[in-house]
């Protein structure tokens, strides 16, 4: 389970996105680099690219009958010049890519809302529908089985096949077939596409009034989510605070910046370096919500935006770490759109703790190691308006069917350690404070 969420993580990583970077130089050291750079100084380079192409368009023979586009042509060069860097977080996107990582960055896209999962030659399970959505609002319902989308059968799609089919403009409808086990009757159902944002922040009140949140995914503006949840649970009478950063995949630096800002009463949160080495130093912003015994849950799952914050309240001492070491990215990236609608992220910097500690390649230690049983079934989506229980009672279904229902019973009642140890530590020194304020 852990490889595959380390895999996971590294094919879904969402990175710290930076829009702008300007690094001063002196003018000399312009004029050089503008020398470098430009059309004619790429001149030679960019004849033998042309003449590739020509040669491609007049001669290939392949299994297809039309001749590739040169600017089909053109995206595979640019794609090939990206993946020669040999960086996992340098990509060049798509079109269509370019509009998935907007979505997942902003936590909006145009579909049907629901969680679903595909295995080889079966059918699409749902998972969980999406609070307030189309699926949800039709009834659509964990464990249904979708037969077909539009009259194509699942049964050898892909998932993100599936999950195209099921996407579209707002207003345009899809049907699915859908088979309920209980009810042992099939039926189409009519959805229309919407708007369905996603939510990545969740909060309760757990015993002896420590809060927990829980932030999935450092999304466009997820700042004012969890400022609503933390304001709200310090109105309930919150004494401490778990923050759950476990499998949170990161997202935007300045969302970064922000949260970790709310538990910082001063000092750095972060630096970044790009390539001629001069250091970007980002201070604490905004209202400081107290000083509290807080508590990071993290795991190696957690990366990139989650290090960020991991490693300003670990270095300030603010706050005590609980699970696993973290996945250890610490590299920035740069959207740069391209006129085809299509893009690159290009890593531009490295990023340092207020230690000046980098954790790229190598993770941040928790400051208590708590190993999570691999039978532990954490709801590792990026997404929280989901009914989380009814999602783990629909994975115990399958872990019955595969397993046998003693198995299942098994895995049932196996406990988050980690979240438990991490009450455990708050509880003691909400006892140790006490004595000390007798």
């Amino acid at each position: 389970m852990k490889r595959l969420t380390r895999v996971k993580i590294i094919a879904v990583i969402l990175s710290i996105v930076v829009f702008s970077f300007v690094y001063a130089s002196s003018k000399t050291d312009q004029n050089q680099e503008t020398a470098k750079r430009g059309f004619l100084a790429n001149l030679a380079e960019l004849k033998e690219l042309s003449d590739v192409m020509d040669i491609i368009v007049e001669n290939h023979v392949g299994d297809e009958e039309e001749l590739p586009e040169k600017k089909d042509l053109m995206q595979g060069a640019l794609k090939g010049m990206i993946d020669s860097l040999g960086d996992p977080y340098s990509v060049y996107f798509s079109k269509e890519e370019m509009e998935s990582f907007k979505e997942d960055i902003q936590g909006k896209y145009a579909g049907v809302g629901m969680v679903i999962q595909k295995k080889v030659d079966e059918p699409l399970v749902v998972v969980s529908p999406i609070e307030d959505t189309p699926a949800f609002d039709a009834g659509i319902k964990p464990k249904d089985k979708i037969i077909s989308i539009d009259g194509e059968s699942t049964y050898k799609m892909t998932s993100n096949e599936a999950v195209n089919l099921l996407k579209g403009e707002p207003g345009t409808e899809v049907t699915v077939t859908i088979f309920r086990e209980s009810a042992k009757e099939t039926k189409e159902v009519v959805l229309k596409r919407a708007i369905v944002e996603l939510k990545y922040v969740k909060s309760s009140m757990k015993d002896d009034k420590i809060g927990y949140l829980r932030l999935t995914q450092f999304g466009e503006d997820v700042y004012t989510d969890v400022k609503t949840a933390l304001v709200g649970l310090k109105k309930d009478g919150m004494k401490a605070l778990v923050l759950d950063l476990r499998s949170n995949p990161g997202g935007a630096l300045d969302q970064s910046i922000k949260i970790a800002s709310m538990f910082l009463e001063s000092g750095r949160v972060v630096s970044v370096k790009g390539r001629t080495g001069q250091e970007q130093v980002y201070m604490r912003e905004g209202r400081y919500y107290g000083d509290f015994p807080m508590v990071v849950l993290i795991n190696e799952g957690s990366a990139s935006a989650s290090e960020i914050v991991s490693g300003a309240l670990k270095d300030t001492g603010r706050a005590i770490l609980v699970g696993e070491k973290t996945f250890g990215k610490g590299s920035v990236q740069s959207i740069l759109p391209l006129p085809d609608d299509d893009g690159i992220k290009l890593t531009i910097a490295k990023y340092y703790t207020p230690n000046g500690i980098s954790i790229h390649g190598t993770g941040i230690e928790p400051d208590v190691k708590v190993v999570e049983s691999d039978d532990y079934l954490f709801f590792d989506g990026f997404i929280t308006n989901v009914d989380e229980e009814e999602t783990k009672e629909n994975r115990q279904e399958i872990i019955k069917e595969i397993k046998g229902e003693e198995e299942a019973e098994r895995i049932a009642n196996i406990k988050d350690s980690q979240l438990e140890t991490a009450m455990g530590i708050l509880k003691g020194i909400m006892v140790n404070d006490a004595r000390k304020n007798k």
